[in-house]
């Protein structure tokens, strides 16, 4: 199996069951994700954001190097992520502060939507890369 027939399975599954294992299961999210993302930035942040962005680079070397027919579509998609990488790096307080004023409206409804949103855009990966691979 090719690394991005894997990655698009992965990829997809994690984003599509988002609000399955984030709200549908008995757990209180809202207080996981004010945890996770505490005030200040907690260290295993910049080891999650550094491992992304190496492994969004990973995929454009090998997208580069294996010459595999549409690698490009996830290859792009993947990358998007490194927006959030990226500002959790270079600007956390600012993120901390945009998840604490979603998870306090409205009992965290923007949380919710931004889970749903992710889950249609996995499905649309897993779409794609079964249709594609």
């Amino acid at each position: 199996m090719n690394y991005f027939k894997v990655l698009g399975i992965l990829f997809g599954l994690a984003a599509f069951l988002k609000p399955f294992y984030m709200h549908l299961l008995p757990w209180d999210e809202n207080s996981f994700i004010e945890k996770f993302y505490s005030e200040k930035r907690p260290p295993y942040i910049v080891v999650i954001a550094l491992f992304g962005l190496a492994l969004i680079a990973l995929t454009w070397y090998l997208h580069f190097t294996l010459n595999i027919e549409n690698s490009i579509y996830l290859t792009v998609l993947f990358s998007l992520t490194a927006v959030k990488a990226l500002f959790l790096l270079l600007d956390y307080k600012k993120f901390q502060k945009t998840v604490a004023a979603m998870l306090r409206k409205d009992r965290g409804r923007g949380v919710i939507l931004v889970d749903i949103a992710a889950s249609v855009i996995g499905l649309v990966i897993l779409i794609a890369t079964l249709y594609l691979y």
